[in-house]
């Protein structure tokens, strides 16, 4: 047995679906391309800092990184880390970029393992 439920759309349901769809977009693109820029470039803290020893063979250590504090509306270091890095993966640090006259921190990212492989040249090759 089949039951249909018939939907009524009047213009006000779809203004308002419309609506909500279109902030969804606004706030979600505005989330992924919001960059807090600062006048000076922060330095790492010069502390002698306590590294725990490696946890297994199969962690890499991350260095230390700058993260945007919400709360205190500054940038915060975060110390070195031992990790074990996804298969296949590298991690490529973070960075600052200077973008007019201010300061942006890219942040660093694990990417996949580029390798190169070299063809063989035959007149290159020994004995020939």
């Amino acid at each position: 047995m089949k039951v249909f439920v018939k939907i009524s759309i009047t213009p006000v349901r779809i203004y308002l679906i419309s609506l909500g769809l279109i902030m969804g977009m606004i706030i979600m693109a505005g989330e992924a391309q919001s960059q807090v820029r600062v006048k000076e470039k922060p330095i790492p803290p010069k502390v002698d800092m306590k590294i725990s020893p490696k946890p297994g063979p199969e962690y890499i250590m991350l260095p230390g990184r700058w993260a945007w504090h919400r709360p205190s509306h500054m940038y915060i270091w975060l110390g070195p880390a031992w990790v074990i890095p996804p298969k296949g993966k590298v991690w490529n640090s973070g960075y600052w970029k200077e973008v007019d006259d201010e300061w942006l921190w890219v942040p660093g990212k694990w990417k996949r393992k580029v390798r190169f492989f070299q063809k063989r040249n035959k007149s290159l090759s020994p004995g020939t």
